[in-house]
């Protein structure tokens, strides 16, 4: 009795400090939107530095916990097996302790399901572990053999690297009850919607979604009552919540944006939503790694085209592509449907500066509009000519629209301008695109000072990663200092910085975000001008 006992309370005191140690893992299954595979994905990269340090631990606790027990072999193997229990708790405290300053980007949401998880994957370690301890004192039993008494436990410091798996398996048995409860509270909010007369507009598109989001619904709250999207909520549960929530009430206009990573994603927010007006911004190589070619990236977002029951405003370049999609992704009523923006057309007397971007507004039969905003860059101007083109179609005035467009704010983390101690820092933290990055890297240059930027590459472009963050690499050639972020993408960045003829001494690269934060720290100077670019979460 005292043996089980004293295995189960081995048991509690180790399942604790595993979850302590691991919590991090949650916020990245959380990223992943609870995707085991994407996860996996994650987990497994070869830049991977927490598994890194799991590793560390688990070879660490081997040698140290090997050590002791051997060291006091002498004393009998119950005596030894305590005394060797020491420095694996001590390296399991310690590395609590040192995995705090390696923080998550964004921080764990302790959301319903994020609790409901905790407590499976607390139940299903304590499980695991006990098993381990449990089976490894019946092969003892089994084992007439001095050494193993005093060696039994130290298979169990290899658990740490274990952890990850058993939250993957405890992700599953919990999305036995999440998935239908989800598909449930989607079926509650698309019924709410079918109650209402509120009016529906979809934002779609691989790159620009959640900046045209906020520009519309800046725009078109000139005239109605409008509700939108908050953050990157563009997922049927994330449509859902801002459905089910107060801020829904009363409102004239729904702005949703819709975000895909596969073909059939938008024909699900569309049958959710039924929108009456869409935008569809563009598509680029972003998510890529999960459509697998731009051709389905085209294909998966022009679902739209059959999703929306009145106007579509598209992006410039798209209408040669829509035209030539097939009849079966969209029909000729489905064509009929789409208003093309010419940027040239709609765009005068563009003038790029460091802390906004003016132009002039030339709708259709419209009088010409005067617009100066704290947007920056050219991507700002046709971002705002596209919804206010959706906004003239939706039969708002050229005063609604101007009066609208007056009260744009700057989008966090969106090519945002930050003051902060006499630097200049654009804040494009959440941009992984290449147009955006692209634009990013011109607005910086507009600044006078040094120009310095900090970015790990761009993500999710599939097969065309390395091509994408080399030409990436080549427009960084000339900066005054670029610090490269990480290891996975760091290397055709670099590559392409070299071809274009960029200095050495001025490239620099550091494994983490925080590291590269402290070296800025150090070098940075008054007038300088910095540039985040995409600072995406860790499980991205």
């Amino acid at each position: 009795m005292s043996d089980v006992l004293s295995r189960i309370a081995a048991c509690i005191v180790c399942t604790c400090l595993f979850y302590v140690a691991t919590y991090k893992s949650l916020g990245a299954l959380q990223q992943c939107g609870y995707k085991n595979g994407k996860f996996a994905r994650w987990l497994t990269r070869k830049d991977n530095l927490y598994y890194n340090r799991l590793a560390l631990w688990s070879g660490l606790g081997l040698l140290s916990t090997g050590v002791v027990a051997l060291t006091f072999s002498f004393a009998g193997a119950k005596i030894a097996l305590l005394l060797s229990a020491i420095p694996f708790l001590l390296f399991c405290v310690l590395f609590c302790i040192a995995d705090r300053k390696y923080a998550l980007k964004v921080p764990v949401a302790a959301t319903g399901r994020i609790k409901r998880l905790s407590a499976v994957y607390v139940l299903f370690t304590a499980c695991v572990s006990y098993l381990v301890i449990a089976l490894l004192a019946f092969v003892g039993k089994l084992v007439d053999s001095e050494l193993y008494g005093v060696l039994a436990y130290l298979p169990f410091t290899l658990m740490p690297l274990l952890l990850p798996w058993i939250l993957c398996l405890a992700n599953a048995a919990d999305g036995l009850y999440e998935t239908p409860r989800n598909k449930r509270f989607v079926r509650r909010a698309g019924r709410i919607l079918d109650e209402t007369k509120i009016i529906r507009v979809a934002v779609v598109g691989s790159c620009g979604k959640t900046s045209v989001k906020n520009i519309l619904k800046s725009i078109l709250s000139a005239k109605y009552s409008v509700v939108a999207t908050p953050e990157s909520y563009n997922t049927p549960v994330g449509i859902a919540k801002t459905v089910t929530s107060g801020e829904f009430t009363d409102k004239q206009v729904l702005v949703a944006e819709m975000g895909a990573r596969r073909i059939g994603d938008i024909a699900e927010l569309c049958a959710l939503v039924k929108p009456d007006f869409a935008v569809f911004t563009g598509v680029c190589a972003q998510h890529i790694e999960t459509f697998g070619s731009l051709e389905n990236v085209l294909k998966g977002k022009s679902e739209v085209l059959k999703g929306t029951s009145d106007k579509v405003v598209c992006g410039e370049g798209l209408k040669e592509k829509i035209l030539t999609l097939p009849l079966e992704t969209a029909s000729l009523s489905d064509k009929e449907k789409c208003v093309y923006a010419d940027y040239g057309a709609l765009i005068g007397a563009l003038l790029l500066k460091p802390d906004g971007t003016s132009f002039v507004l030339r709708l259709p039969g419209r009088k010409e509009i005067f617009v100066d905003t704290p947007l920056l860059g050219k991507h700002s101007a046709e971002n705002i000519a596209l919804a206010a083109l959706l906004a003239a179609e939706m039969g708002l005035t050229e005063e609604e629209i101007s009066a609208g467009i007056e009260k744009i704010e700057p989008i966090p983390h969106r090519l945002q301008l930050i003051e902060s101690g006499g630097v200049h820092i654009l804040d494009d933290s959440y941009n992984s695109n290449p147009v955006g990055a692209a634009e990013a890297v011109e607005a910086l240059k507009r600044f006078g000072g040094r120009k310095i930027v900090v970015t790990p590459g761009l993500v999710e472009t599939g097969i065309l990663d390395e091509r994408l963050n080399g030409e990436l690499g080549a427009r960084l050639a000339g900066l005054d200092l670029v610090i490269l972020v990480g290891d996975t993408l760091v290397g055709a960045v670099k590559a392409g910085y070299t071809e274009a003829g960029g200095e050495a001494e001025k490239l620099v690269v550091r494994s983490t975000l925080d590291a590269a934060r402290e070296y800025l720290a150090d070098v940075v100077e008054t007038g300088d001008a910095v540039l985040f670019l995409n600072d995406l979460p860790d499980a991205w």
